[in-house]
């Protein structure tokens, strides 16, 4: 007689598979929000962090030269005619104009970047051939791990190869957000200037407003790709664009210089955008739209540099007014909390 092998392993039903597959996958999604929380939180530290180092070379450019560098320096190339007189030709890209060189250029030893600052010739515009190699070199301090195809990023179209920048200088702010958006007269300009204001070098002492009252730098993440409301900008938006600020090439909307991180243009004046974030002047300030203004690709927030070296997370529902006095180094604005 044969006897049965009662040792064998029973198989799965299918039913007892369906069920596993289940149980699983409701653990992935349960775990799978914390996991991409914690990869967001660890990003926006990063950001965060990349701001906290612009924050100290600046401070120790100060030290160095009693003074903040201005937000860029002009050209006054007179002989162009197809250029602004602060500005000049890019060599390799004729009809392109850029200023003569940014605050960023002259902050790299301080940004522990000693061998590219020896390599990059001041005598020279920034979009010089011979300054090509070192504005080619992508330097993470400049660059928000959140922003979407952050390794992959270049200037294509005015300064061919600049590797990009997602934080920009606050020069000022537009006259017309004062007349338009506030329906009040123009401060004047000395009141509307930032401390990284174009043209001119700023002492800390003629930040009157205070320097834990004024904001350096402010996260505008995303270039070249123009971003509005959070995705791409349309044909249609673009149709219904009312600033100069971006142009369309091959297809693709860009802002009209300011993609890379030594470029002068990378900073913004602040005018303000309508909830579309297509029309201006109006009393959206951030994320709305990353040409000419804040935008971060942190959910309700983007992230800001102040005058004393401190970095904070700003509300995308910031009263336009409150946002607009902590551009101006100089407005005597009285702020409340933010």
């Amino acid at each position: 007689m044969k006897c049965r092998n009662n040792n064998r392993r029973r198989a799965f039903t299918i039913v007892e598979v369906l069920v596993v597959i289940g149980i699983i996958s409701i653990l992935i999604s349960l775990l799978l929000p914390a996991v991409m929380y914690a990869r967001e939180s660890a990003r926006r530290t990063t950001c965060r962090n990349n701001l906290k180092q612009l924050g100290l070379a600046l401070h120790n450019y100060h030290a160095a030269h009693r003074s903040f560098p201005p937000g860029k320096i002009a050209a006054f190339n007179m002989f162009s005619t197809a250029c602004d007189p602060e500005e000049l030709e890019v060599e390799d890209n004729p009809g392109v104009c850029t200023e003569y060189a940014s605050w960023t250029t002259m902050c790299l030893p301080f940004l522990d970047e000693q061998p590219l600052a020896g390599q990059f010739d001041t005598r020279r515009a920034w979009s010089s051939l011979h300054n090509r190699p070192v504005v080619r070199t992508r330097l993470k301090v400049f660059v928000c791990p959140s922003t979407p195809d952050s390794d992959g990023r270049t200037d294509t179209t005015h300064v061919v190869g600049a590797a990009p920048t997602d934080y920009g200088a606050v020069h000022e702010v537009e006259e017309g957000f004062y007349t338009e958006v506030l329906g009040v007269p123009d401060p004047g300009e000395s009141a509307r200037k930032g401390v990284l204001a174009e043209h001119s070098a700023n002492a800390i002492a003629m930040v009157t407003d205070g320097l834990s009252n004024t904001i350096a730098i402010a996260e505008s993440a995303g270039r070249p790709s123009t971003w509005v409301n959070g995705r791409p900008m349309t044909a249609e938006q673009f149709a219904g664009y009312s600033d100069d600020d971006i142009i369309e090439t091959d297809g693709r909307f860009v802002p009209d210089g300011g993609i890379g991180w030594a470029d002068p243009e990378a900073g913004f004046d602040v005018y303000g955008v309508m909830p579309n974030g297509i029309d201006v002047y109006g009393p959206a300030m951030i994320n709305k739209i990353n040409a000419g203004e804040a935008y971060s690709f942190h959910t309700g927030t983007a992230t800001f540099l102040f005058a004393d070296g401190s970095v904070r997370n700003l509300s995308e529902s910031i009263d336009a007014w409150t946002f607009v006095s902590l551009c101006t180094r100089s407005g005597q604005e009285v702020i409340s909390e933010y």
